[in-house]
């Protein structure tokens, strides 16, 4: 009997082993880890393609002078800037530009016809500074150098640059810039801090953006000789235009300015007077639209209310925005723009679009 006993009960032992031997491995579903790992990829993939989007300041700055006019030389060198900057007053992006207007003046005469209204950008190799450049770089080449150099700069860092003399001209002494740009860069710098400090300049957020100038010039008012009783007029006006645009071309944020500076010229050919007070937005009050607007606003608070109205626009949008001839002038018919701006506004309108086509 207990022989059978421990028979038995060796048996059972044997028997418990085998069974523990014989568990199985918990199972994997292999699906449901492969699915989760895929999840897990895709959002890391998506956090890392993710953009945060930043506030930025787009600003305008515009630098003038009516030095270079002289007897049967009639002339405007309008230097003008954009910049944005980040958060911490860190240039991100920058352009340049300069409106350089001449009209020759021959026995007191003027010819409006002959003006060439290109800026040196657009003017290209035609402006002709490569066959002189020790650097064999044309004008527009030598600016797009300027603003790399600003990028990562704050306009007190800009304002900072040193220079000297060479040739008569102010050129830069940081090797680096140097190396890109030999040309004077005093308009630059001071047109650049403007617009670093630029007091009407406007905040955006966004992931991506592009950035656009434009300077549009005219002489329309120009008289054409002088007379023994009245100078001539050699009047050429500016218009420029400053825009942030999306991916989609949609604006951000845009800025206009105007320059009206007067150069009055005698039947002999000399210069009479050559007065540039500022560009419209700086003049402010003195500028003198309050006193006969309808809506009693000043020039820069008209051109805020055109900033304003644009953003979220395309440049399609802005040159469809309808326009009634009102005392002489092209007013908007929309009521929500004419209610802060009573303004011409055709001008603006050309500028701004052609602002974002140059947007990049």
């Amino acid at each position: 009997m207990k022989k059978l006993l421990a028979l038995l009960l060796a048996l059972v032992m044997v028997l418990s082993f085998a069974a523990c031997n014989n568990e199985k491995e918990p199972v994997v579903d292999d699906q449901s880890e492969s699915e989760s790992q895929s999840e897990s990829e895709s959002q890391n993939e998506e956090s890392q393609n993710e953009t945060t989007a930043a506030t930025y300041k787009l600003g305008m700055g515009i630098s003038v002078s009516t030095k270079s006019s002289k007897a049967g030389n009639a002339q405007v060198d309008a230097t003008v800037a954009t910049v944005v900057l980040d958060a911490d007053g860190k240039i991100v992006a920058a352009d340049l530009d300069v409106a350089q207007n001449r009209l020759a003046i021959t026995d007191g005469v003027v010819d409006p016809t002959a003006f060439d209204a290109r800026t040196k950008k657009e003017k290209k190799e035609d402006y002709g500074m490569k066959g002189v450049s020790g650097i064999q770089k044309e004008w527009y080449e030598q600016a797009e150098a300027f603003c790399e150099f600003a990028i990562g700069k704050t306009g007190a860092e800009i304002a900072a640059l040193e220079t000297k003399e060479e040739n008569g001209h102010n050129v830069a002494v940081d090797e680096t810039l140097y190396a890109g740009c030999t040309m004077d860069i005093t308009a630059f710098v001071d047109a650049f801090t403007k617009a670093c400090n630029d007091e009407y300049a406007r905040e955006f957020t966004a992931d991506e953006f592009k950035l656009g100038l434009t300077a549009i010039s005219t002489v329309n008012g120009s008289t054409a000789s002088a007379t023994a009783d009245a100078d001539g007029k050699a009047y050429m006006y500016t218009e420029f235009a400053a825009v942030a645009v999306d991916k989609d071309g949609k604006i951000l944020a845009a800025l206009v300015d105007t320059i009206q500076p007067k150069i009055d010229f005698d039947t002999k050919g000399e210069i009479t007077n050559a007065v540039f007070n500022g560009t419209k937005k700086e003049l402010k009050d003195d500028y003198g639209m309050r006193g006969v607007s309808s809506i009693s606003k000043e020039w820069f608070e008209q051109a805020t209310a055109f900033e304003a109205y644009v953003i979220g626009m395309t440049a399609a949008d802005v040159s469809a925005i309808e326009t009634v001839e009102s005392n002489g002038h092209m007013v908007p018919t929309d009521d929500v723009l004419l209610a802060g701006c009573t303004m011409q506004i055709t001008g603006y309108q050309e500028s701004v679009v052609k602002a974002v086509e140059n947007a990049k």
